[in-house]
């Protein structure tokens, strides 16, 4: 992964407003709050210098983003000068000390972001209301969502997301409408109105696109805005080479330098008077580029539907009304700081004990280098060449003329070293994975001194989880709104019907069809609660807890099979698991006809059916919504289901009867 993502379509190919045109460049775009008329030049010129007033009031926070990825790197021996702006190395206060550096802020960060990638995050659209025709289209939001996740490889982005934004604080989220993408319509030009670019070849139906955004590249109208939808407008700048922009927009603008940032190696200052390296976050200069500026505004007094301008080097590509309904950006911080615009990073927290803990053990290691060189009292003149002796040392075997009149060299006993010094050490480690929010359960997998308990270890555990919870919550948010944020975007620009290939339970490939008018409800919940908050091993706890008290018995006070095989699985019970294997396959079966009902396929029944299974299975479906629009769209093909079902429960009886009678038998016997 490069440092700085970049995302190849900011908003898509868009036409190029005011291209190799002078006429359409000195038309009069706009008028600044006084009233003067602004045009492509004025208005290029404007947004260029408030991207500087807001890079030069943002720079305190760029300088602490850069400190945090020097110190996850491993490059910690420097710190952030406040006079010149920029950070330092800083060497030893002696040239014999030590300065190694032991990078304890990788593994607990690494340790962070595992938990928090096994967050799931797949929802639900709820239906706006009880009707039926609701409930469908709530069914049809969802599996889009779903698709849109599948096809753009969502677990993946999201898992940079998460990486960003530990690092940082905050990471975002730049969604589009790219009109480039997406199936090509039968007749060029029939899609939006807008002209395409020259190199296209047809016109398509377009499609939703999203991207990356570091915090490097986004620059809010106010740092002490918090939320998205609190500031007036956002800027973003991306540096990109010229001949990209080139094949994105048709537009050859000038290539400069221009400073950027690059994982670059550096000259770690000096550990027992060596030259050591590490990778920095640095600054570079990238040739043969030039800004990439977007700017957002959001609707107001002075423009009421809002405003979208797209700046490349020193041309205006494009300037309009704000195409969305909102500034399309969402924010994940890994801690939320109030009245702040961007979010905190647990590694500003540890950089103070990390810089004491290489401190801590470097002194340790200083006095077993001075330990190991055997230091000599040598009284002044008893050795005839005490420079050759203080340059060399004293080899193991070697012998040492001196004179006797003047004394004898004498071993130096060193001072023992201090128990406290280890202990500090150990309390650092404490204080650094206390604050990272996890332990060593976590880390290691090791449990404290005096931890042996399998329910001490739980709670350890649980109270880890706790801790990371509210990052987890964080994450879970942002993709909750992102999906908001999507699903008005597909509504807002689909024109007529789109049909998709998805995928629906146990695989069971279908056609989705929709329209706008089917996105109707953005009222979205998680599947799953957050698995931080309460984690699968209390569930399986809460589970048993139940299983004990005979909550899943039914009125005869049998339990049903589903429950017990529900129990072995997560008991996990050995060889026992190997039983599960015919009755899973049975209810995987009977889900797949299920699917197949919803593409308008009737099931049949095989001689192979486990009928009671089926029989529960399709039961489950039938109590649900969605077949109550399947009934809607096609009701004879539920009323086959329901007599499908029917003939399940027929073949079921007989065979649930002789259960019965066995089971008395037994019961007489015993």
């Amino acid at each position: 992964m490069t440092l700085l993502e970049r995302i190849r379509s900011l908003t898509g190919k868009h036409a190029v407003r005011n291209r190799a045109d002078p006429q359409k460049a000195d038309r009069i775009l706009d008028r600044d709050r006084d009233g003067n008329p602004m045009r492509e030049k004025e208005i290029v010129a404007a947004l260029l210098g408030e991207l500087e007033r807001r890079r030069e009031e943002r720079r305190p926070l760029e300088l602490s983003w850069t400190l945090n990825a020097n110190f996850l790197s491993g490059y910690q021996n420097c710190d952030i000068n406040a006079d010149s702006g920029e950070i330092e190395t800083f060497l030893p206060g002696r040239d014999w000390e030590e300065q190694g550096v032991y990078n304890r802020i990788a593994p607990l960060m690494e340790t962070r972001i595992s938990a928090l990638r096994a967050l799931s995050y797949n929802m639900t659209v709820r239906p706006r209301t009880n009707e039926v025709s609701d409930w469908e289209k709530s069914d049809i939001a969802t599996r889009l969502l779903r698709y849109t996740q599948s096809a753009s490889d969502f677990e993946k982005k999201k898992n940079t997301l998460l990486l960003w934004s530990e690092l940082c604080g905050s990471a975002f989220v730049l969604s589009y409408w790219d009109r480039n993408a997406g199936p090509s319509l039968s007749e060029p030009g029939a899609s939006a109105g807008i002209e395409p670019h020259p190199g296209t070849p047809g016109t398509k139906e377009g499609d939703l696109g999203y991207g990356l955004l570091t915090p490097f590249e986004v620059f809010p109208a106010s740092l002490y805005q918090q939320e998205v939808s609190d500031q007036d407008n956002i800027l973003i700048e991306q540096v990109l080479p010229v001949e990209e922009i080139y094949d994105l927009y048709g537009v050859q603008v000038a290539g400069q330098e221009i400073d950027t940032y690059a994982l670059t190696p550096v000259r770690n200052g000096n550990a027992a008077g060596y030259p050591s390296s590490a990778i920095s976050l640095s600054p570079r200069r990238a040739l043969d580029s030039a800004p990439l500026l977007t700017y957002f505004e959001k609707p107001g007094a002075r423009h009421e539907k809002g405003r979208m301008i797209l700046v490349a080097g020193d041309r205006l590509l494009w300037y309009s009304d704000l195409p969305y309904d909102e500034i399309p950006l969402v924010a994940l911080r890994s801690r939320e700081c109030a009245g702040q615009f961007f979010g905190r990073s647990v590694i500003s927290d540890l950089i103070p004990l990390q810089r004491a803990y290489n401190g801590v053990k470097n002194k340790i290691h200083d006095y077993i280098r001075t330990s190991a060189a055997n230091p000599l009292l040598v009284p002044e003149g008893s050795i005839p060449d005490i420079g050759d002796f203080a340059t060399h040392g004293l080899p193991p075997g070697e012998i040492v003329e001196y004179n006797p009149e003047r004394g004898k060299p004498e071993p130096l006993t060193p001072a023992s070293l201090p128990a406290e010094l280890r202990y500090e050490c150990e309390r650092l480690c404490s204080d650094m994975e206390y604050i990272a929010g996890v332990s060593q359960l976590m880390v290691v997998g090791e449990t404290p001194a005096g931890v042996t308990s399998g329910r001490a270890i739980e709670n350890l555990r649980s109270i880890d989880n706790s801790r990371l919870a509210l990052a987890g919550e964080n994450l879970r948010t942002m993709i909750r709104r992102l999906s908001v944020i999507w699903l008005g975007i597909y509504k807002r620009y689909i024109t007529g019907y789109r049909t998709l290939q998805v995928s629906g339970a146990n695989d069971a490939a279908g056609v989705l069809a929709f329209c706008a008018d089917d996105l109707n409800s953005f009222d979205l919940s998680f599947d799953t609660e957050n698995e931080l908050v309460v984690d699968p091993e209390t569930q399986k706890q809460n589970f048993l807890s139940a299983l004990q008290l005979g909550l899943f018995q039914d009125d005869q006070g049998r339990l049903p099979r589903s429950v017990k095989n529900r129990a072995l699985r997560m008991m996990k019970i050995g060889d026992y698991s190997d039983l599960l294997g015919l009755d899973e396959l049975q209810i995987a079966a009977a889900e797949r006809e299920n699917a197949a009902l919803a593409c308008g396929q009737a099931p049949t029944i095989s001689p192979f059916d486990d009928h009671a299974l089926h029989a529960e299975t399709h039961k489950r479906l039938l109590l649900q919504a969605r077949f109550a629009c399947i009934r809607r769209k096609n009701p004879r093909l539920a009323d086959a289901f329901e007599r499908h079902i029917f003939d399940h429960m027929l073949q079921a009886a007989p065979a649930q009867e002789r259960k019965g009678e066995e089971d008395a038998t037994h019961d007489l016997h015993a």
